[in-house]
């Protein structure tokens, strides 16, 4: 309900007057520093813009009070560069360890994806009676207590496998059933069905497969 021209405006209106005013009072680089890094290193940490513009104001006030105090308690510091310096540590801080867009938290969550896939795909061989090759695949299941050292199935192994084999025949009859609609795309076989589709979707799903072991048959054979 808001009209994004006249916010555009202001926004530009205001940058413009912090810009014109800044330059003469503290200098181009800080000025642009201050513009600039504060709004990146809070992009890192929210989603919402009335949250970003807040954690942007309070990084950029942080950075000036610990320059200025920093500078002051060493005369051969200047006040600017150690504010610039103080907003690039921030941002820097984010870039990597944001919860949601860090680097640290991307790479475990791609980790952690990784291991997932590579746990469903171990669970579907050992269901088949496929032999498993790949290393972090029998990694991942040992850990787990799946399998043994000799790469036999345990007891919770086969439990577990019998559950993925069911769980992929419901994806697949999933799939067939939305497989012209946009909402296909999260279909994605690792996130439990029960998350995605409603109970009587499931229900309809399960009957149309004949329960867990009509999967099962369907696989032996």
């Amino acid at each position: 309900g808001y009209d994004l021209k006249l916010i555009d405006l202001a926004m530009m209106g205001l940058a413009t007057a912090v810009v014109v005013i800044g330059v003469k009072v503290v200098g181009l680089v800080l000025i642009v520093a201050l513009l600039i890094i504060p709004p990146v290193a809070a992009r890192f940490w929210t989603e919402r813009a009335d949250h970003l513009a807040l954690i942007s104001a309070g990084i950029g006030a942080v950075a000036a009070y610990l320059g200025a105090a920093i500078s002051a308690s060493a005369a051969d510091l200047p006040t600017g560069p150690m504010i610039v310096l103080i907003c690039f540590a921030v941002c820097l801080f984010s870039l990597l360890f944001a919860p949601a867009r860090g680097v640290v938290s991307t790479l475990i969550a791609r980790g952690r994806l990784i291991r997932r896939v590579h746990r469903r795909q171990g669970l579907l061989s050992l269901a088949r009676g496929e032999i498993i090759f790949d290393r972090l695949t029998l990694s991942v299941l040992k850990r787990e207590g799946l399998i043994r050292s000799d790469g036999v199935a345990t007891d919770a192994g086969r439990a577990a496998a019998a559950r993925a084999l069911y769980e992929e025949r419901r994806w697949e009859e999933a799939r067939r059933i939305h497989q012209d609609e946009a909402g296909l795309a999260g279909f994605d076989g690792l996130a439990p069905i029960e998350e995605t589709l409603t109970a009587d979707e499931i229900a309809a799903i399960d009957e149309a497969i004949g329960g867990p072991h009509a999967a099962e048959q369907g696989a032996g054979g």
